[in-house]
């Protein structure tokens, strides 16, 4: 179980986009993550935590480790004029309520709250957090390491076909706008 969870930690870290200071917060979520999803070793393909409780996970509520939200601050909390939400990073969920946690990204505050805007397909550009360097390998960098000549190749093939671009928006020659013309016909 174990390697399992540092290997779903490791992909969620890596997804994200952050650095390995936030592994203690993907693996507590991998666990999270694990213990709601269906096994044998339960009978009945029941989920740990449905074996455990009685009842069945909520899993409309699970969210994508890492990515961005837009965290909502209490009318308590702010003044007139302030902003209503944050823009924060979402860590995973809370131990002792029904919410979720994240980290502030403007003053790397760790927030618990239950409204939030989840933004699931935005994360940090570039390692969040990260201390030292990388030995990771970028898609570009494997691009201009290979030989580019078989690329070549297929945009000559490409090329030579003899079909010509055509506009992908259809260009009108009137000046007025489409809904004016349509009402200058009823008239």
């Amino acid at each position: 179980m174990n390697r399992t969870l540092v290997e779903s930690a490791r992909c969620m870290i890596e997804h994200a986009g952050l650095s390995k200071r936030y592994w203690g917060e993907a693996l507590t979520t991998a666990a999270f993550l694990r213990n709601r999803c269906p096994t044998l070793a339960t009978g009945n393909d029941k989920s740990p935590h449905e074996a455990w409780t009685q009842k069945e996970p909520l899993l409309k509520n699970l969210k994508v480790f890492g990515c961005h939200a837009y965290v909502h601050i209490p009318r308590e909390k702010r003044s007139k004029l302030d902003a209503r939400s944050v823009l924060c990073l979402f860590l995973g969920y809370s131990d002792h309520e029904k919410a979720y946690r994240f980290e502030e990204l403007s003053s790397s505050r760790i927030v618990v709250s239950r409204d939030a805007q989840f933004m699931e397909y935005t994360f940090d550009s570039g390692k969040r957090g990260q201390v030292g360097s990388s030995t990771s390998v970028k898609i570009a960098d494997v691009d201009e390491a290979t030989d580019g000549a078989d690329r070549d190749d297929y945009r000559n093939q490409d090329e030579d076909d003899g079909m010509t671009e055509q506009p992908a928006v259809p260009v009108s020659t009137n000046e007025r706008p489409q809904w004016q013309q349509r009402q200058s016909s009823r008239r």
